[in-house]
């Protein structure tokens, strides 16, 4: 599910008991060593607890590299010229001639430094998670004299999504699953970036064929209530600079994870709210996974609102029996009342 704009398994032990014995002869009697009583010490593994998510927050991750969006015609002497390269949206650029390409000027000054007797650029970029190169050939820009590419690119990828749960330490999960280039086949590599507070002002309601999504906005732009650490598998990690007044709850290994009853905590207004929801599925995974679990939206309220499940609601958490169990990821575009989650084993970091 996209957007647009980071401990421990309860310990069984079991202590069989070495049983001697002495044994009797009718002739005389002869005493046995019996072994030492071994003393065992079992200590129960203290329960995980974190802070509830349901949140919603705006991350911006800086991408280690630039984002492709498209290529742009370029004003020559002879006229708008769109530059022959061979990239698509959703590509990364990762290489200049060489150098590491961070920022969008980055390679803007490298053009700068090509001669006027020609210039040919080699790009190193990522495409569905592979490495690749191309040879592109800048024109000169008729009003500054400079050899550009026609790229429009960004270094942030930005969006929506929700917290799933807090730590102690401030340090946050979100999403459930890792922020994608445009085309969703690669997971963007990143190099950090900002956590905001964020405002849902609206919902675009979900239907068959066609997933809704929440409207969101960032409060304080210029103020960052946090920082992101990684974008990963099973989703954005980062820390909030002070810790929201969010109630504890325990985490439940997957194990523990029926088909039944549970709850979704999610914002469509102003504040988290519980929703009942049905785990359908609750697949015994061997390997992690984003889709270990199948969930249908019960509640008439969330229904009523958004039509089930819609983007923008990635990360929210689930909860069965008090215990947060897992995070939603995906949604079914043939009915969005039904969607995937992530057990929370997988995603706690």
């Amino acid at each position: 599910m996209g957007i647009r704009k980071t401990c421990y398994l309860a310990l069984a032990a079991v202590i069989f008991l070495l049983c001697g014995f002495i044994a009797v002869s009718p002739q005389h009697y002869r005493a046995e060593i019996l072994p030492p009583t071994v003393s065992v010490s079992v200590q129960s593994t203290p329960p995980r607890t974190v802070l509830l998510g349901g949140m919603p927050v705006g991350l911006s991750v800086k991408s280690d590299g630039l984002i492709v969006l498209g290529v742009t015609e370029i004003e020559t002497c002879v006229g708008r010229v769109r530059p022959q390269i061979a990239l698509e949206a959703g590509d990364i650029i990762t290489h200049l001639d060489g150098k590491p390409v961070l920022y969008i000027d980055d390679i803007t000054d490298a053009l700068r430094l090509y001669g006027a007797d020609g210039a040919q650029a080699e790009l190193t970029f990522l495409r569905g998670g592979k490495q690749r190169k191309l040879t592109a050939y800048p024109v000169i820009e008729q009003y500054t004299g400079n050899y550009k590419l026609g790229l429009d690119v960004k270094e942030f990828a930005e969006g929506i999504g929700t917290v799933t749960y807090i730590k102690p330490c401030g340090e946050f999960a979100s999403l459930g699953h890792p922020i994608n280039s445009m085309e969703g086949s690669l997971l963007i590599p990143s190099r950090g970036g900002n956590a905001y507070n964020c405002r849902i002002i609206g919902c675009n309601k979900g239907a068959r064929g066609s997933p809704g999504d929440l409207r969101g906005v960032f409060v304080n732009p210029g103020t960052p209530a946090g920082s992101v650490l990684r974008n990963a598998v099973f989703g954005v990690y980062g820390k909030f600079n002070a810790l929201p007044p969010r109630e504890t709850v325990e985490i439940a290994p997957r194990s523990a994870v029926r088909p039944g009853k549970a709850q979704l905590v999610t914002t469509v207004k102003d504040k988290p709210e519980h929703f009942d929801i049905e785990i359908i599925k609750a697949s015994a995974q061997a390997s992690p996974s984003e889709k270990g679990m199948v969930i249908r939206v019960t509640d008439k309220r969330l229904l009523n609102a958004t039509g089930g499940i819609v983007q923008g609601m990635s990360g929210s958490p689930i909860l069965q029996n008090g215990k947060l169990v897992g995070a939603v990821t995906h949604v079914f575009t043939s009915d969005p009342t039904k969607g995937y989650a992530v057990y929370i084993d997988f995603m706690y970091s």
